[in-house]
């Protein structure tokens, strides 16, 4: 009968190539750079941990692992660097102990995302002692005392994205070091060596609420030789204080953990609730880790090399300010408000002067001095009696309407349309092609060139017809934030009103109002209703 070395030896030490040959540990989250060492430095640092195992506990000689290592991140040479000391005590007579320093280096793709590529090196001293061993056969005596030294090399990659989302990939025993040393029992071993190993993780961070995050997580083992080994779970995050999780490793054990922190220390405790036939034997596994944070910092350094671009320095990301060059307010959207009325500047007519946002941040002006003000004045322009509202009772123009039911109290029309000019068609069809043809570039206030004959055509009607005004109103449809919209209205309206200055016209006869996504003519959502939308009404207007 063989003696009982060739078992401890398949089951523990895993020199035949179908095992998994790596320490277990179900705490995932803060031995990922063990796992992986592209981890290194990227998260849960700057730290050291000291780390006990007891797997399968209540077997004599069940085995243990201790480990004392930690890592940091250079976060100005976008690099980390961490290490461990571990051993691996297969109940007295075989023992793995060895030394693992790892080195990372983050590599910014884009302001959100980022590449971390890590390397470990690791030297392995096995050890076999047979003189601890229980022999089988009574008749064999298994004595020898033999050690190896093994070098070896992980390495690993992980893709992080807005510091929630890791993904990562890895390849562990890289050098495949043959254990030639360990024939014993009349058996040679000598063909036997460390196989590699793969994982690929994903795990994603999620804040609730200020004082709930959870962070869940798939691990997913492979040496391509027999099944791999999967791993779900996920853990809770209260305060920042204590924490808890629960995790399934297939066809293995259900995992529990609970833990606290302390100012800079952490404490956890996992326990592994053994689903294999070996439960009737084993009270499970037991898996205590003490971390000492150098500082509360839950940053990364491929977080701080991708942080996003705030060229004004008011707090609010280029990608979300509607004024990324001039500081301004979160509230506003990183615009300015200078005169403190709820009108940010770039919409503000008036911003070093208070006013209601209805007038566009200008206080209403009493115009014709009658004493009231122009939102109360029925006629701004003419001073009139306070009780006809501002509106006098004559008839300025002669066209038998009176000024105060006059809507061009200065320009002489017919009563039929209440004392203002009919203008003709044949000058409306002017005016309605150059609405018509006017486009503008994709989000700007570019005037397309296939604009400018319409364009032209109605300046030279302008510049024949004296007493017509134009006011003119921008309009967009609803997708986008709504201060965006306000402004890309107001900016397309003024580039319409700048074209006409530049064929000749006076800027005072032209006005321009602008309304964004207020006053839709069409159904939003379909892309018909959302093209009429995008529009700049004229309206020629007589005083």
């Amino acid at each position: 009968m063989k003696s009982l070395i060739i078992i401890t030896l398949g089951i523990f030490m895993a020199v035949n190539v179908s095992a998994q040959q790596l320490s277990m540990y179900s705490q995932y989250y803060w031995n990922d750079y063990v796992i992986n060492p592209a981890f290194t430095g990227v998260k849960n640092s700057p730290r050291v941990q000291f780390g006990y195992r007891n797997q399968w506990s209540g077997f004599q000689g069940s085995p243990k692992t201790y480990t004392v290592g930690g890592h940091v991140g250079l976060k100005k040479l976008n690099m980390g660097l961490g290490g461990m000391i571990f051993s691996d005590d297969q109940g007295g007579a075989i023992r793995q102990n060895g030394v693992m320093l790892n080195y990372s280096y983050q590599l910014k793709l884009n302001q959100h995302s980022g590449l971390s590529f890590g390397l470990a090196g690791i030297l392995n001293q096995y050890g076999f002692n047979g003189s601890q061993i229980q022999n089988i056969n009574p008749d064999a005596t298994l004595q020898s005392n033999v050690t190896q030294l093994a070098p070896d090399m992980n390495f690993g990659v992980v893709y992080q994205l807005n510091n929630q989302l890791f993904i990562g990939l890895a390849a562990n025993q890289l050098v495949q070091s043959r254990l030639s040393k360990f024939n014993t029992g009349g058996v040679n071993l000598s063909e036997n060596q460390l196989i590699r190993h793969y994982n690929l993780s994903a795990s994603y961070v999620k804040e609730l609420n200020p004082k709930i995050d959870i962070e869940p997580y798939v691990l997913l083992r492979s040496t391509f030789i027999k099944a791999p080994q999967w791993e779900l779970g996920g853990k809770v995050n209260y305060n920042k204080l204590v924490f808890g999780g629960l995790s399934y490793r297939s066809n293995e054990s259900v995992i529990g953990l609970v833990g606290v922190n302390y100012q800079n220390f952490m404490l956890a405790y996992s326990y592994d609730f053994t689903l294999s036939a070996i439960r009737n034997y084993s009270g499970g596994s037991h898996e205590i880790l003490l971390a000492y944070r150098f500082k509360n910092n839950k940053t990364t350094p491929l977080v701080e090399i991708i942080s996003p671009v705030d060229s004004d320095g008011d707090g609010v990301a280029d990608s979300e300010d509607l004024c990324p060059n001039v500081k301004g307010l979160k509230e506003y959207k990183g615009c300015p408000d200078t005169d403190g009325d709820g009108v940010f500047d770039d919409l503000d007519e008036c911003p070093k002067v208070v006013g209601p946002k209805e007038n566009k941040g200008c206080p209403w002006p009493d115009s014709d001095n009658d004493g009231l003000s122009d939102n109360k004045d029925d006629c701004p322009k003419i001073a009139g009696p306070i009780e006809n509202r501002g509106c006098p009772y004559g008839d300025t123009d002669g066209d038998g309407v009176n000024d105060n039911v006059d809507p061009c109290p200065k320009t002489a029309g017919p009563v039929e349309n209440k004392g203002c000019p009919i203008i003709e068609k044949k000058d409306q069809e002017v005016i309605d092609m150059a609405v018509k043809n006017l486009e503008f570039e994709t989000g700007k206030d570019v005037i397309e060139e296939s604009s400018n004959s319409s364009l032209n055509s109605l300046a030279e009607k302008l510049k024949q017809k004296s007493e017509w005004n134009l006011l003119l109103s921008g309009h967009t449809d609803n997708v986008g934030d709504d201060d965006a919209n306000m402004i890309l209205s107001k900016n397309r309206a003024e580039a319409v009103k700048n074209y006409f200055i530049s064929k000749g016209i006076a800027e005072d006869r032209i006005k321009v109002n602008y309304f964004g996504e207020t006053k839709p003519i069409a159904d939003n959502s379909t892309s018909e209703g959302r093209q009429k939308n995008r529009r700049v009404e004229f309206v020629i207007v007589f005083e």
